[in-house]
């Protein structure tokens, strides 16, 4: 196949010598022209990239493009693979999308939520199948940029969405051919959507940890732990955000019980699900977040203010990613139901203020920026029986 993969981090890193390997024409597409020079460079005289997996495989190999040129990008393009953060997505696909073949595959690791409703505002001719998993399949760090990159961990098992729904079966089975891992395949996109629990652990943890936050930086040491030092009132925070997220879930399946939401996990459930051999204690919520060997040692995300001194970063994915394209959607979901989330508005109001920007005004979902998120009013869906909301 035709692949073009979008970015050059992490995620990029490892499937590029992943795909190029298995024979597969490799196009590197990055919208930052120093960024594809920096990495025509690295790759001059014949050189390779390489992915070393912590099982010692390695796969090495070097795509046949490096392009900052849209059109050269997509217009040959049987799948395009947005290795990107979700908030790069729109900028990426509008890019792309006056030259993108109208069969081809679109993939986004991870998706976030409204990722469907986000290609069919952009590509509303779109007839190929898009797909987005829940989270990276990997554990990836560059090591030797634009050469190589270690793969330190690659998850058991990774859910996915198809769109259309009824492809979802096939469509993951020829993914995971290609990535070479096992993706399971979701009911429908929305599924996805609820059941991301990035929306509930990155902003829930850092409402917790830094709510209260005075002002006075950290030195290096006394940066926060920030899986394993939560505290009980940031489990019940997360707790509660979970719950509401069931009650939506619960109420879209009384409105349109045609849809199975069943895979929609809560929050612990998840937990266990996805670290099942690295949670030492899995009694409760916090426990499971404590007990983590997964977690153990990552630190907060904070910024360097002056030597030895360190302020949190608000600015982080954490927040400018899993609150407009993750809470931010599933209040608007509630909003279509008519269920009340006091513990997501909550944090929504707190993560906007850190960001600067303005999601929820007077309790309604009406901000200036909401332009900027993917909640379904932005798509202008107002009602759960849109033709939208369809599971895919």
């Amino acid at each position: 196949m035709n692949i073009t993969i979008c970015g050059a981090g992490n995620a990029a890193h490892t499937l590029i010598p992943l795909l190029a390997s298995k024979g597969h024409a490799v196009t590197v597409y990055t919208a930052l022209a120093d960024e594809a020079v920096a990495l025509r460079e690295a790759l001059s005289g014949g050189g390779e990239m390489t992915a070393r997996f912590a099982d010692g495989r390695v796969f090495k190999a070097r795509p046949v493009r490096v392009t900052e040129d849209a059109r050269d990008a997509a217009s040959e393009a049987d799948m395009v693979l947005l290795a990107l953060p979700a908030f790069a997505h729109e900028a990426i696909l509008r890019e792309l999308a006056p030259h993108l073949p109208t069969n081809a595959w679109i993939v986004a690791l991870p998706a976030r939520g409204g990722f469907d409703w986000l290609v069919r505002a952009i590509l509303p001719e779109h007839e190929g199948v898009v797909l987005g998993l829940q989270t990276l399949p990997w554990a990836c760090r560059i090591q030797d940029w634009g050469r190589t990159v270690a793969v330190l961990g690659e998850k058991a098992v990774v859910d996915v969405a198809a769109r259309p729904s009824e492809a979802g079966a096939e469509a993951a089975r020829s993914l995971s051919e290609l990535l070479g891992l096992p993706l399971q395949p979701l009911p429908n996109f929305l599924t996805l959507t609820l059941a991301n629990t990035g929306q509930l652990i990155h902003p829930g943890i850092m409402y917790g940890l830094f709510r209260a936050w005075d002002g006075r930086p950290f030195g290096e040491d006394e940066v926060p732990l920030f899986y394993t030092d939560i505290d009980e009132e940031t489990a019940d925070i997360l707790q509660a955000m979970s719950n509401e997220v069931q009650a939506v879930r619960a109420a879209i399946e009384r409105a349109r019980p045609e849809l199975d939401l069943s895979r929609v996990a809560t929050l612990h459930d998840w937990l266990l699900r996805a670290y099942a051999d690295d949670i030492e204690d899995p009694s409760t919520l916090l426990s499971s977040f404590r007990t983590n060997r997964a977690y153990a040692g990552i630190r907060a995300p904070v910024e360097l203010v002056e030597e030895n001194a360190y302020a949190p970063w608000f600015a982080s994915r954490y927040l400018a990613e899993d609150a407009p394209l993750g809470l931010v959607v599933t209040r608007g979901l509630a909003d279509l139901v008519g269920a009340r989330t006091p513990a997501i508005d909550m944090v929504i109001l707190w993560a906007q203020e850190k960001l600067g920007k303005e999601y929820v005004r007077d309790g309604k979902l009406e901000g200036r920026d909401i332009r900027e998120t993917r909640a379904p009013q932005r798509f202008g869906i107002h009602g759960i029986d849109d033709e939208m909301i369809d599971g895919g």
